[in-house]
């Protein structure tokens, strides 16, 4: 049986989502695919525009089978947690048998060799590094010129290739997904997928294949009032846009969770500041001696930006700071149990055999009732699911403060099954 593996966020689902699963299902042979996909707040260090349930819905209408939940720990992470924690969770299941992702260079080759350097980080490859730091470069703009460094001795042919390559997003995390599998001696095999349309970033709306980046942002200059989604139908398949107009919350920007992030600044010490995920002692300061000029949490975000500390490393530090993230969190779990549940979503009928199997081959146990969860996990991975539980408690939070119905929470809401 092969089954596909995706990690995705798919906030919102759109065409290129779709083109994604119909055509690495089609190359891999695929029986069944399964997502491993972010709860409600997501990669970038923002909340998701729709919550999990409704995204995972997409999915399954969109030719997913089954949808598992990326732990906030790691969806809410910089490439490299990220990148570990979902293909910790494809591993685990025990029945994955290929991770399929995009890229703007599907040249397998030299991802891989990129990814075989920054795995096992050769004494060259350090000292470039830390001088192009010296040098005032953020650490990407300083991973990339090291890595084309390094390449121009040991792979010439390929190292006019890298900085271009380090400069997509879809690149860089499919260059962690490969360390990830080696990291795990995974035997599941990497599929690349040349990512059609525009570009992650691109925030131009235009019909076809059109990026989450644009379809977010029209939306956000719109009314989000449900009479006022008038997202084009070009952009997303029609069970997505249907599920789209017919949500029965307020979209949520990061601007939603302001107020939460400015009284964590105003309460909390410049040490404390310092011992959250993406922080540091230095921007820990910054952002203490800035909280008073805090208006917003995008024009925080611009305020402390600068040429080596990215607006979406700032963002993510935002994020943790509300759901109470420390850096400290991420070294409690040991390689091999990173992921210590499944926490399921939703499925389809028709993949019961997928299911079955899963159950005698997970390496963990699946959750379908978070009632019954403290019986099934231990003390970390209880810590590690109650971080889940607070994000999707704050997020409601967002919502009903918008005027919404609260939501259902973890405990209550129901699994999406459709036939």
């Amino acid at each position: 049986m092969n089954v596909l593996g995706i990690i995705a966020e798919y906030n919102p689902f759109h065409y290129g989502h779709a083109y994604q699963i119909k055509t690495l299902k089609k190359q891999t042979n695929a029986d069944y695919v399964i997502i491993a996909m972010s709860g409600n707040f997501v990669q970038r260090g923002a909340p998701a525009l729709l919550e999990k349930y409704t995204r995972a819905h997409m999915a399954l209408k969109g030719g997913a089978d089954l949808v598992l939940e990326l732990p906030v720990l790691y969806a809410s992470a910089s490439a490299e947690y990220f990148a570990k924690g979902g293909v910790s969770l494809l591993h685990n299941t025990g029945v994955v048998t290929h991770l399929g992702f995009g890229t703007e260079n599907d040249n397998l080759s030299i991802l891989q060799k990129i990814s075989d350097i920054l795995l096992k980080n050769p004494l060259a490859f350090q000292e470039h590094l830390q001088q192009e730091l010296k040098n005032g470069l953020s650490f990407p703009a300083a991973r990339a010129k090291a890595l084309e460094t390094v390449f121009s001795v040991t792979e010439s042919d390929d190292a006019t290739e890298v900085n271009h390559i380090l400069a997509s997003p879809n690149n860089i995390l499919a260059i962690e997904y490969l360390k990830a599998l080696a990291s795990l001696s995974s035997s599941i095999q990497p599929v690349p997928l040349l990512r059609k349309g525009k570009g992650y970033h691109d925030t131009e709306m235009s019909e076809g294949f059109c990026s989450a980046s644009a379809i977010r942002k029209h939306l956000h200059d719109l009314n989000t009032d449900s009479a006022d989604r008038n997202l084009e139908h070009s952009t997303m398949p029609e069970y997505s846009f249907e599920l789209l107009t017919q949500y029965p919350h307020t979209l949520l920007f990061e601007d939603d969770f302001s107020q939460l992030v400015h009284y964590k600044l105003l309460t909390e010490s410049p040490d404390a500041l310092a011992t959250y995920a993406d922080s540091s002692p230095e921007l820990a300061n910054r952002m203490y001696r800035a909280r008073h000029s805090f208006t917003s949490w995008s024009q925080f975000c611009e305020l402390l930006k600068t040429k080596n500390t990215t607006y979406t490393r700032i963002s993510r530090l935002l994020l943790h700071l509300i759901l109470n993230i420390k850096s400290t969190d991420y070294g409690f779990l040991k390689t091999d149990t990173l992921t210590p549940y499944f926490k399921l979503l939703g499925f389809r009928k028709s993949a019961a055999p997928l299911l079955s199997s899963f159950k005698e081959t997970g390496k963990a146990p699946l959750i379908t009732n978070i009632s019954d969860a403290e019986n099934q996990l231990s003390a970390d991975a209880r810590s590690l699911l109650q971080l889940d539980i607070t994000a999707s408690d704050l997020y409601h939070l967002a919502l009903t403060a918008k005027g919404n119905q609260p939501p259902l929470n973890d405990y209550r809401h129901p699994l999406v099954i459709i036939p």
